[in-house]
């Protein structure tokens, strides 16, 4: 299903060496242990669970989100920085106050902007992960599949998922894999290098894993029903019992290596970032793609998220610090 304008299914997973098969099987049985244990990671920001709540249609929309970017300082200046950056700003006057820039950047791109500096600050302030590159790899991951989602949203007729749950599932589905890697960072790290160890045994527990902590901790922390379910069953396919926004998050989470590769993208370390833990191959998601009705539009999100290759970059730097 590949297209000339994008690539094809991800490398071969690398081996892994037999000692941290052995420490990660451990890992991954416990699961339920790390669940328990409410130092493994801290909770995200209460800004998170405000940005969710602001409905985005509603009158007062601008008004909330002034409200709540003005409580943060890095908020306040990412915003800022935003309306007034040269491809935004063109040959308008600068701005100085939150609510011109909210209004300049209108409310969906705020949203997205601010929730993703909250839960990049998280990840950097509370990843073990002892490479900072491979830090901002898996942060671009989640970003990309973010922009998919809300492509996704986007496109599908009677559909009942609202975008800042799709965009903020997409950063968030994988909360697991942070809250195995903050347990054993140094064979996470390696095991993510090696392609997740795709299609092997310790890749099906890894699934397991990491999708039942991921949901576990964002209940704990009263992170919104709906976000859980996605970490919960991102993995699980598409399907009349799957929550709507985990199964567009399940299509969107197939799409690195087609974003990655596309012409169109300007990703720096395209070559080099993590390709998700799903191999990259779009005929996986080929029925979803049928029941949602994208098979002829998944060429064109692919080249819309290529194309908003720098936003996204810039969004990933916050990461890096």
């Amino acid at each position: 299903m590949s297209t000339p304008e994008s690539g094809g299914a991800a490398p071969p997973a690398k081996k892994l060496a037999a000692a941290d098969e052995d420490v990660l099987s451990v890992l991954f049985e416990r699961w339920d242990v790390l669940a328990e244990d409410e130092d493994i990671l801290p909770p995200l920001s209460p800004l998170a669970s405000k940005l969710l709540a602001v409905e985005h249609e509603d009158a007062e929309a601008i008004t909330e989100l002034t409200q709540i970017v003005e409580s943060d300082p890095v908020l306040t200046g990412r915003i800022l920085g935003l309306a007034n950056s040269v491809t935004i700003r063109a040959r308008s006057k600068p701005i100085f106050e939150v609510v011109g820039a909210v209004i300049r950047l209108g409310v969906n791109a705020v949203f997205e902007a601010a929730f993703a500096q909250v839960a990049a600050l998280w990840m950097r302030q509370n990843s073990q992960l002892p490479d900072p590159e491979q830090l901002h790899d898996l942060w671009l991951e989640y970003l990309i599949t973010a922009f998919c989602a809300r492509q996704i949203v986007n496109r599908v007729e009677d559909n009942n998922v609202k975008i800042s749950v799709a965009y903020a599932g997409g950063l968030l589905h994988d909360v697991g894999t942070l809250g195995l890697s903050a347990e054993r960072p140094g064979p996470m790290s390696r095991f993510a290098r090696a392609g997740y160890c795709y299609g092997t045994p310790l890749y099906e527990r890894f699934v397991v894993a990491h999708t039942a902590l991921g949901a576990a901790l964002l209940k704990r922390w009263g992170i919104p029903e709906e976000l859980s379910d996605v970490a919960a069953g991102h993995h699980a396919g598409f399907g009349i019992e799957q929550s709507p926004a985990a199964g567009i998050i399940f299509v969107a989470d197939h799409l690195h290596a087609q974003v990655l590769t596309h012409v169109r993208a300007k990703f720096k370390r395209a070559d080099a970032a993590v390709l998700g833990c799903f191999g990259g191959d779009l005929a996986q998601i080929e029925g979803a793609l049928g029941v949602l009705g994208l098979e002829r539009d998944i060429t064109e999100i692919v080249e819309r998220v290529a194309s908003e290759s720098e936003r996204i970059e810039v969004l990933a730097a916050a990461v890096s610090g």
